[in-house]
């Protein structure tokens, strides 16, 4: 454990002192409920991350935007501090490979549930900031979503595949969208959604989540990533 912490820290490019700390920005919930003593699970610490989260982000934007106005400013900081952008930053850290789990979450693929790996990364950086300082998670900060400023500047930091994908769909003007559901699986309390994209009456893209929704921005995104590739 100690040498998976090593490589925790080399990636965040921060050392704890107090690995506890550590321990518990990493533990889930239902690890800490399954357990026979009291364990403190992250909800604490995701709670100051992401009040610290929000700070770093809105200081930078105000710091190198000068003429940028606050609505704009906004615009830019939601695309940031969000679930989507944090579980990339989850990912770039192979996060969830350190989450505490209860049996039933890990059985379930809590690992890689976006929810539990955005409130991971924002635990973390509530426990650097609470044993560092601001200063010290404000460089982990800046570091870890410099790429995802740089997109946002740009305008590519795009998660709401389905929106651009009718605003594309009404520029064209020959374009006729609908989804329809392709399957459904799993107990009625977990059930995963299989769900088509129909451009002008063909099947164009398939996507999945956990709600009807989830699986319609997925079947877009890969509509959109499918022809990007086929535009190289």
């Amino acid at each position: 454990m100690i040498l998976d912490f090593a490589i925790l820290e080399s990636r965040l490019g921060y050392s704890f002192f107090d690995k506890q700390l550590l321990v518990d920005a990493l533990t889930h919930s239902s690890y800490a409920y399954e357990q026979d003593v009291a364990v403190r699970d992250n909800q604490r610490l995701e709670f100051l991350g992401d009040a610290v989260l929000q700070l770093v982000v809105t200081e930078h934007f105000y710091r190198t935007l000068s003429d940028t106005s606050e609505g704009e400013m906004t615009k830019l900081r939601s695309g940031i501090v969000c679930e989507p952008t944090l579980v990339l930053v989850a990912h770039s850290l192979e996060l969830g490979s350190f989450l505490r789990l209860g049996h039933g979450e890990s059985l379930a693929g809590g690992n890689e549930n976006p929810s539990n790996l955005s409130d991971a990364v924002e635990a973390v950086l509530g426990a650097i900031f609470f044993e560092g300082g601001y200063g010290a998670v404000r460089e982990v900060i800046l570091r870890l979503f410099g790429p995802y400023f740089e997109l946002a500047l740009e305008g590519r930091l795009i998660y709401d595949y389905k929106s651009r994908l009718y605003e594309w769909a009404q520029a064209k003007g020959d374009k006729v969208i609908s989804f329809s559901v392709l399957e459904e699986s799993g107990p009625p309390h977990d059930k995963t959604f299989r769900v088509g994209l129909w451009i002008n009456g063909v099947l164009a893209a398939e996507g999945s989540g956990q709600s009807k929704k989830a699986a319609e921005q997925q079947a877009s995104r890969e509509y959109f990533h499918g022809r990007n590739r086929s535009d190289s």
